[in-house]
C-alpha cells in the first residue's frame, strides 16, 4: 500500500475514533505513525491532526462539557508536560516507548474490567463534578502522555469514564480540553526542535479526510450509551498499548 494512502487511512481512523469516543487521535494513529514516520515527526503530525479534530468536536459539543473537569485537567497539564520533558531528557526513547505502552495496557485493562463488572444500581450519574486528588493525578499523567506521545486522551478519558459521567459530557469535556492541551503541546514541540523533520506540504491532503472522519465520529458518538463508550475506550487503549509493545517484544525475542 502506498505511504500516502496509508497516511490517509490512519488520519481517518484516528479522527473518527477521537470524535466518537473522546480518546485522543494519538492512541489510534500514533503507534502506526511512529513506525512509518519516526518519533519526532510522528508526534508533531499526531498533535496537528488531533488539534484539528478537537476544534471541530469542541465547537459542536461545547455545551456538553463539564467545566470543572475541563479547567482541572487544563490546570494540571503543565505539571505533566514538565515531567514528560524530564523523562524524555533522562530516559532513552526505547524506554519511553516501553513505559507508554505499559501504561496504556494497564489503564485499558483496569477500565475494561470495571466496565464489564455488573453496574451498581445505586450509583447515580453525578450532577456536579468534583475535581479531587485522583483526577489531579489523572491530569498530570495526561500531561506527561501529551508531551511524550501527543496523547493526553488515554489517562484523561480513563479518569472521566470512572466518574460515571454521561457519554456526551465525557466527549465534550475531552474535546474542549484537547484544544488548549494540543496547542500547548505544539508550542513545546516547537521549542524542542521537533518541527525540523516535518514535511508540512504532505499534511495538506489528509486535512479533508480528518474533517470527514471527525464528523462521522461525532454522528456515531452521539448514539453511544455509557457502557459501550467505556468498553470502546478500554479496548482502544489496550490495543494501542499492545501495538506499541509488540514490535519491542518481537525484537527482544
Amino acid at each position: 500500500m502506498p505511504l500516502e494512502t496509508l497516511l490517509l487511512l490512519i488520519v481517518f481512523a484516528g479522527s473518527f475514533v477521537q470524535s466518537a469516543t473522546g480518546v485522543g487521535f494519538g492512541v489510534v494513529a500514533g503507534p502506526y505513525l511512529f513506525q512509518v514516520c519516526g518519533y519526532d515527526r510522528a508526534i508533531v503530525e499526531t498533535a496537528v491532526f488531533s488539534l484539528l479534530s478537537a476544534l471541530i468536536t469542541a465547537a459542536l459539543q461545547f455545551r456538553h462539557q463539564e467545566t470543572r473537569a475541563t479547567i482541572g485537567l487544563s490546570a494540571t497539564l503543565p505539571v505533566g508536560v514538565a515531567i514528560g520533558f524530564v523523562t524524555l531528557w533522562v530516559l532513552p526513547r526505547v524506554a519511553v516507548v516501553t513505559l507508554f505502552g505499559i501504561m496504556l495496557c494497564w489503564l485499558g485493562i483496569v477500565l475494561l474490567l470495571r466496565s464489564l463488572w455488573p453496574a451498581d444500581p445505586e450509583v447515580a450519574v453525578p450532577d456536579h463534578f468534583e475535581f479531587g486528588r485522583e483526577m489531579a493525578g489523572v491530569g498530570i499523567l495526561a500531561g506527561a502522555g501529551a508531551l511524550l506521545f501527543a496523547a493526553p486522551g488515554p489517562a484523561a478519558a480513563w479518569g472521566l469514564a470512572r466518574t460515571h459521567m454521561r457519554p456526551a459530557a465525557i466527549r465534550g469535556t475531552l474535546a474542549v480540553y484537547f484544544v488548549p492541551a494540543y496547542t500547548a503541546i505544539l508550542a513545546a514541540f516547537a521549542l524542542a526542535g521537533f518541527f525540523v523533520k516535518v514535511d508540512w506540504t504532505s499534511l495538506g491532503a489528509p486535512v479533508p479526510v480528518c474533517v470527514i472522519g471527525t464528523l462521522a465520529g461525532i454522528f456515531l458518538g452521539n448514539r453511544l450509551p455509557i457502557k459501550v463508550l467505556q468498553i470502546a475506550i478500554a479496548a482502544i487503549v489496550v490495543t494501542s498499548g499492545l501495538s506499541i509493545l509488540g514490535p519491542l517484544l518481537w525484537r527482544v525475542a
